[in-house]
């Protein structure tokens, strides 16, 4: 008996290999879906805090910014399968789903598990062939007799099939199955891999090194900042005194650094320097207050102190500004002692700019395992954005991390991960129908 051919293979049964299983399958494709862990979508479990946001209702709207230079390659696959389009697949699967602030789509029971039981049950169901702790160590042309095959190799098998999906993810959240293997074959079939690095990563800020003692020293008050929360603020990644990136959402100080979607989403733009920055190479500004100008803040700030020449600073800014009372101390310095009344002119100036641009020492680059999600991949320029198929090797498609796209925070990386799943599966079982034929 002849050896099986399948018509499509999966290496890797995250969310992006999942779905193009499953999509590939749908379309009558024998499909192979190969995974090194134990069990499918471990990275998946750990989306939106455990709680798996599957989606964002605005991306049509907003696309071509949230997914940076390259966002136009995703064009074709975003209106092919759009959110609306995820979460009626979702819900054909029993997944329902709802929308909350800012247009991220949860799964109405709050929890990421569900959703890759889902996902797992749906590629049983559908006939695909599911093999745990098969990592692929290699992909490689198979000329056969019959017509042009792929070989695809795991530590103790091999398998043929007539066309082959990569999505093997990227490099971050290493323990969770993403080693970079994907790029390693995609560059041994000749592909371009644009250069790495974190994105969607928390900040490391030099005055916080030290994680028994985070203190913050530059406004000269012993107190930590670990566990405040900035709701809703702007930042901006400087570089060399120029500003790279702006960034808007909530901050959250931890014992290293800062964390949230508005620091985490500048963490794509730092410099890859190995070691520690210099002093002030590169800075994390912080605008406490952004839809106020800071004319107006100064404003506000003087009548505030001129109505109550007596009160305390710390408890005026509070009162003013609604702030934290860790965030006024921050704020005010050497100030914090003092009234309202022993304020001067340049004092009150040095406050005002401080809350519009509050600056921190980015201590180093965040190291990728700390990383959400990966920027950089298999470069988008050798891959057809309608199918993913590569340019280079007929046969061979991509989907997910391992393509040089990421996006910002709030359930655009996970679209990502179906729209191109989706379009992938779908084009490898036409291909792979075609080579039938052709036997």
């Amino acid at each position: 008996m002849g050896r099986q051919i399948y018509d499509v293979i999966v290496t890797g049964a995250g969310p992006s290999g999942m779905m193009a299983a499953i999509s590939a399958s749908s379309e009558g494709a024998n499909v192979l879906l190969l995974e090194k862990n134990p069990s499918p979508g471990k990275k998946l479990l750990l989306t939106g805090h455990g709680r798996c946001n599957i989606t964002n209702i605005r991306i049509m709207d907003n696309f071509r910014e949230t997914y940076h230079e390259n966002a136009r390659f995703l064009t074709s696959a975003l209106h092919a399968f759009s959110p609306e389009d995820v979460r009626a697949f979702f819900a054909s699967i029993g997944i329902p789903t709802h929308e909350e602030d800012a247009g991220r789509i949860f799964p109405d029971s709050q929890k990421a598990s569900d959703v890759c039981r889902a996902l797992e049950d749906a590629v049983r169901k559908n006939g695909i062939e599911l093999l745990m702790e098969s990592p692929v160590t290699s992909v490689s042309p198979a000329k056969d007799p019959s017509g042009d095959l792929w070989c695809v190799k795991t530590n103790d098998s091999e398998y043929t099939g007539r066309s082959v999906v990569i999505a093997s993810g990227g490099k971050s959240f290493p323990h969770t199955g993403s080693t970079g293997d994907g790029y390693r074959i995609a560059e041994d079939l000749d592909h371009e891999i644009t250069p790495i690095r974190p994105a969607l990563a928390p900040l490391f800020l030099a005055s916080f090194s030290d994680p028994m003692t985070d203190r913050c020293e530059d406004c000269g008050a012993e107190f930590t900042l670990a566990g405040v929360t900035l709701p809703d603020v702007g930042t901006a990644l400087s570089v060399d005194g120029k500003t790279v990136a702006r960034s808007r959402g909530d901050l959250l100080f931890t014992h290293q650094g800062v964390s949230g979607p508005s620091a985490m989403s500048l963490s794509r733009y730092l410099p890859t320097d190995t070691g520690k920055y210099p002093e002030g190479k590169v800075r994390l500004i912080v605008d406490l207050l952004p839809d106020i100008s800071e004319e107006e803040v100064g404003k506000n700030l003087l009548s505030a102190m001129t109505d109550n020449p007596n009160r305390h600073m710390k408890r005026l800014l509070c009162e003013t500004f609604h702030f934290q009372e860790k965030i006024a101390l921050l704020l005010l310095g050497e100030t914090m002692d003092l009234s309202a009344n022993q304020v001067t002119k340049k004092m009150r100036n040095q406050i005002t700019e401080k809350i519009k641009r509050c600056s921190f020492d980015i201590e180093k680059c965040t190291p990728l395992d700390m990383a959400y999600v990966t920027a950089g991949g298999v470069s988008v320029r050798q891959i057809d954005p309608k199918t993913m198929g590569s340019k280079v090797k007929e046969g061979l498609f991509f989907c997910g991390e391992v393509i040089d796209i990421d996006g910002v925070s709030g359930g655009y990386n996970l679209q990502n991960a179906w729209s191109t799943g989706r379009a992938a599966g779908l084009a490898a079982a036409s291909f792979s129908r075609r080579e039938e034929r052709r036997e």
